[in-house]
Parts: structure tokens; sequence; C-alpha cells
């Protein structure tokens, strides 16, 4: 079992503008991996920082934590327009990841901010919420990743369906995502093609390039 001291030395690394970027992720994703009040207090630090890469992670950690105590900072970034755009939208997305609906009203206001990476982030975090609240118990981690994603794999299997949706601009984002996140959990030549010319598309496909990596 980890000790205070054991976190707390952990944490220090982590904060430490100092210590190689190498080091400080190594502590964070240690942090990520304990989890409780301590790591989140500990990761929350370092938002301050001026490595907006760093900040990028501490939120998408703090979301795939999913612990409902990481709420009022990840709200705090998304709101300090001061964040980069990059920082800003892996906290809407974060606090889609935990899945407390408390947080709807407030990503609600921010899916018409006028960083659109910001405001996509934010609409697809509104539609993975909503699609909670709508299947209660179903899972959605579903598939071969221990990832929480911003949208739910689709139901479909088919590829040629599946590429048809994530390449329809016409329909909403979250439906392209859930394609999207079914065409990796299909896996495949197939898919990964798919997945590819999704790459040309708008922003926020960052999850398009990792999928099809």
């Amino acid at each position: 079992m980890v000790t205070e001291q054991e976190i707390e030395a952990i944490g220090k690394t982590l904060v430490d503008p100092k210590q190689p970027l190498q080091a400080r992720f190594r502590a964070l994703f240690t942090l990520r991996g304990l989890g409780g009040p301590d790591a989140i207090s500990w990761i929350s630090r370092g938002f301050e920082d001026s490595s907006a890469l760093l900040k990028h992670e501490l939120a998408y950690c703090l979301g795939q934590m999913r612990d409902a105590r990481a709420i009022p900072v990840l709200a705090d970034v998304l709101q300090d327009t001061s964040q980069e755009p990059m920082v800003r939208h892996e906290a809407g997305e974060a606090l889609g990841a935990i899945g407390n609906p408390e947080v709807l009203g407030l990503l609600k206001q921010y899916s018409t901010d006028p960083v659109v990476e910001v405001a996509e982030t934010c609409q697809l975090a509104v539609g993975r919420l909503e699609w909670l609240q709508q299947h209660p118990g179903e899972a959605t981690c579903a598939g071969p990743y221990l990832s929480v994603d911003p949208a739910p794999p689709a139901a479909e299997q088919d590829v040629g369906r599946l590429r048809e949706a994530l390449l329809d601009e016409a329909r909403p984002l979250f439906e392209r995502y859930r394609a999207m996140f079914a065409l990796r959990n299909v896996g495949g030549k197939e898919a990964a093609l798919a997945l590819a010319e999704g790459e040309a598309g708008a922003y926020p496909w960052t999850w398009v390039i990792s999928c099809a990596a």
C-alpha cells in the first residue's frame, strides 16, 4: 500500500517544472493509477504550469479517474479563458467522462463557446451525459479497451455503414463519434482505412488519429 509520504513525493515530481517532462508524465500516470483525494489534489495543482501539453494530460487523467471530487477543478479550468483551448477542451471532455449529470448545465453553457474546440467538445460531453441518463446501467467501456471515451461505441458492426456515419458531416457529432469508436473496436484493415479517411475532417478529430494508429 502506498503511503501519504510516497504520494507526496510523486506529486512533488509532477508539479516541479525543473523535472524532465518525461518524469513528470510518469508521476501523473502513477497518480492516476493510485486514485483518491490526495492524487486528485496533486494533479489539480499542475494547472498553473506553463506546459499546455502537460495540462491537457492532467485534465485527461482526472476524467479517466471518474471521481466526482475532480469536478470543481475541471469546471474551473473549462471556464478559465486564460487557459489554452486544448486544455479547456480536455477539461470539458473530462467532465463528460466522469459522468455526473450535475455538470450538464455548465457543459450546455459552454457548448456555444466562441472557441470551436471547446464548444464541440462540450457538445459531445452533453451527448454522453444525456446518453447515460437514457441508458442507466449500460456499459460505456464495452470493447477491447479500458478507456472512458467521449461517446459510447455504436451498436452497428458493419464497417461500411460505420464509415458512412463517420464521414457524414450532416449527422450530429455525437453520432459520428459513436461510429468512430465502433470502428476502433471492430479493428482490422477496413476499419483502419475508414478511420484514416476521418483524419481529413475538421477538429476535434484528434481521437481519430489515436484510434487509427
